[in-house]
């Protein structure tokens, strides 16, 4: 029997040691397939995110182009068209001057000049003599009399009602813009002349290689703008102006006319990926080396299969455990219970060791684009110990990113408005409480420069209204931000508010003045007020730092309401503002009291799902809802957010933050097929967008599409809670 039980153990071990070499056999070249099929996956998503990378760049460089080449001509035109009147109201002058018996003189010059705001006036006879000749730079004033020689400009001589006008660039990057039209007093040449000088031409003249220098060779390869087989921008700079012909890669890419899809090309014997668009002047090209567009690869891979060898091994490990146990089972009961336990403890810890590896091996920092905030964190990194220094950095990081966002959301506004896509609202609102909003961040800033706002009182019925009140406030605060920045220290800001009655049942019109005792405005600017862009002068650009959009945003917003804008200024006095806009009165709550104010809001222990694509963003709104006590779940796409919700429990959540662009399904999508589960939740809990997509008929598509509130990034924490707090409540 024991012979028997003996070689019962010994054939029980060579299967054993059978399966066991099989097992490994077969894990191993399980994991070559691993290995193979990851590194398949991730080249070709490696390969996909570096394409539209690149694509999304020639697209926006070729816009730019475009957009470029337009505003610099149009910019021309305008300044040459300016000349001609300016040349041509001088010839007038003249003409009229020595009629009434005055005579050609520098001083008479002098005063036309500063009149018309040129730089330089030159009067020449037939001959091509000067006559008479005033400039603000009397050897800039030679050598535009000297260019006025050519043949083409004298024979304007005979022809009163022609002009000649034209720009050229001076060695030092200046340019001229010079005007010439026939004398009325007398035969001759009356020419006017606009000096720009090489530092303007620079920092106000838009260019691609100004674009381009934004853009990293490293991280975003290396772009290309080539116009008749010439470099004429590029982020290599050391590639300018060299013929195309010489470069193998862009040679490389004329063989290839798809533009939505990077192909590969050979660069100095190392390989890379490129791409090549076509714009209507310039050919487009950009190319990133292989180490590039596959440095995640090598790593990405290694983990995958670190990881299978991993689980591989645990299996394999329990699996010995297990046959082993059972062979002993009848011998050691016992012991096969503690094998047992033990074997799930250190699967188990190798589990938690595994994760932690593996997260560390793909975890990346992420690095930010806008140079000024880095510039800002490295030297709070470097002053570390400095508190001071440390205060003064955050607050400078968070001013560029206020301006970076006043910014952007200015010219997004005023391109809404200029092709018409702002949509208005239809929806009760307080006045009153639309005004508090705004003096709250308007007396912080008068209170910086020590000014004071009255507010003078006057009759008005009607506070509910139905209207546009996001559309209303930006108007407001738009006015009187104004009236801060260009107050004087010390100075004075009234503020009145009177209602109109409308003939319209119904209706009424409301009436807000804005009157500081500022700087003024001249009455050349007065009349360019409402254009976009348009600033006081070139100095103010500095002291009175802006856009140019804010008040041409206000007036387009306010006669998109149906209401009007008027003005009163004098230069050094100040200026008053009187805006008009009808609304339709709030028959609902007319004469109901303003509401008390709620109790201080919280949002402790909730329970909150968060449906957001980008890491860094996820990061943030994570953090501003568990510091105020939220439970949050995550999600990575709308997909996500949907099944995390199907498998909860009825109430386990008692909201749901919802970004709109995500991959997979977006928020919308994500919450329309919430709302369609057949579950009693599903059509109660309260849904809030939180998006970059700010606009009104975002809002309304939010709502649309099934949420209950809309909040832009970027979020502000109070804002967050109160929405929440009161979508739960």
């Amino acid at each position: 029997m024991i012979q028997r039980s003996t070689w019962r153990w010994m054939i029980l071990g060579i299967k054993e040691r059978i399966k066991e070499k099989g097992i490994k056999i077969v894990g191993i070249l399980l994991g070559i397939c691993v290995a193979a099929v990851s590194l398949f996956y991730f080249f070709h998503v490696e390969k996909a995110e570096a394409e539209k990378r690149m694509v999304e760049i020639v697209n926006y460089v070729k816009v730019q182009c475009s957009t470029y080449t337009h505003y610099n001509e149009s910019s021309e035109s305008k300044s040459l068209l300016r000349a001609i009147e300016s040349a041509r109201q001088m010839s007038t002058n003249i003409n009229m001057e020595t009629e009434n018996g005055g005579q050609l003189s520098r001083e008479f010059l002098k005063e036309n000049l500063q009149t018309l705001w040129v730089d330089g006036i030159i009067v020449l006879d037939q001959e091509g003599k000067t006559d008479c000749e005033y400039s603000t730079d009397e050897s800039l004033a030679g050598e535009i009399a000297d260019y006025l020689q050519k043949d083409i400009i004298m024979d304007f001589t005979g022809y009163k009602e022609r002009t000649y006008s034209e720009r050229f660039e001076r060695e030092d990057g200046a340019y001229v813009d010079i005007a010439a039209c026939a004398r009325k007093d007398a035969p001759g040449i009356v020419a006017i002349y606009y000096y720009t000088s090489p530092e303007f031409a620079r920092n106000y003249t838009l260019t691609i290689q100004g674009l381009l220098n934004g853009y990293s060779v490293q991280r975003d390869g290396t772009i290309i703008v080539a116009d008749n087989g010439k470099v004429v921008a590029s982020n290599d700079e050391c590639l300018l102006g060299e013929d195309t012909a010489d470069n193998e890669v862009v040679q490389a890419m004329k063989k290839h006319t798809d533009s939505q899809h990077i192909f590969h090309v050979t660069n100095e014997g190392s390989g890379c990926y490129g791409i090549m668009l076509k714009q209507r002047d310039y050919y487009i090209y950009a190319y990133l080396p292989d180490t590039e567009v596959f440095h995640n690869l090598p790593l990405s891979v290694t983990g995958v299969i670190f990881l299978y060898f991993l689980i591989f091994t645990m299996f394999w490990f329990w699996s010995y455990r297990t046959n082993l146990a059972h062979r002993k089972l009848e011998q050691e009961k016992d012991e096969k219970y503690k094998a047992e336990l033990l074997s799930a403890a250190k699967k188990a810890e190798a589990a938690n060791e595994a994760k932690t590896e593996f997260l560390q091996r793909m975890s990346h920092d992420i690095r930010t684009p806008i140079n000024g905030i880095c510039g800002m964190v490295n030297m709070a990194d470097h002053y570390a110990d400095d508190m001071e220094k440390q205060t003064e950095c955050r607050a400078k990081v968070k001013e560029a990113s206020h301006l970076l966002l006043e910014l952007v959301n200015e010219v997004l506004d005023m391109s809404k408005l200029e092709s018409d896509e702002v949509v208005l609202e239809e929806i009760p609102f307080n006045l009153i409480r639309i005004s508090r909003e705004v003096f709250v961040v308007i007396d912080q800033m008068a209170a910086e420069q020590n000014i004071r706002i009255v507010w003078e009182k006057k009759a008005v019925t009607h506070w509910d209204l139905i209207g546009s009140p996001g559309h209303v406030k930006r108007v407001m605060m738009n006015i009187l931000s104004n009236a801060v920045k260009y107050n004087r220290a010390n100075g004075q800001i009234y503020i009145s508010c009177r209602e109109i009655p409308s003939e319209q049942p119904e209706w009424t019109t409301i009436e807000f003045v804005c009157r500081d005792t500022g700087i003024g405005m001249t009455e050349t600017f007065q009349k360019h007020i409402f254009e976009p862009f348009a600033q006081e002068h070139t100095g103010s650009r500095t002291k009175y730092a802006g856009t140019g959009l804010g008040m041409a945003i206000t007036k387009k917003l306010i006669e998109k309401m149906g209401g009007t804008i008027t003005f009163e200024s004098e230069e050094g006095t100040g200026t008053t503002f009187v805006i008009r806009v009808p609304f339709r009165i709030d028959t609902g709550r007319s004469g109901r009291a303003e509401m008390e104010e709620k109790p201080e809001v919280s949002i402790k222990g909730l329970h909150i799902l968060l449906a957001e694509d980008n890491e860094l963003n996820m990061e943030i709104a994570e953090f501003m809802l568990q510091n105020e006590g939220a439970d949050v779940t995550k999600a990575w796409n709308g997909q996500e957010a949907v099944e995390i919700f199907r498998k909860s429990e009825p109430g386990e959540f008692d909201v749901i933050l919802m970004d709109i662009m995500m991959p997979v399904m977006n928020g919308y999508e994500a919450t329309k097929m919430i709302r369609s589960l057949e579950r009693e939740d599903a059509k109660t809990i309260p849904i809030i967008a939180m998006t970059a997509n700010a606009f009104t008929e975002d809002r309304l598509k939010a709502k649309e599409a099934g949420m209950d509130e809309h909040i832009a990034k970027p979020v502000d924490p109070k804002l967050l809670v109160k929405v929440i707090y009161e979508s739960v409540d």
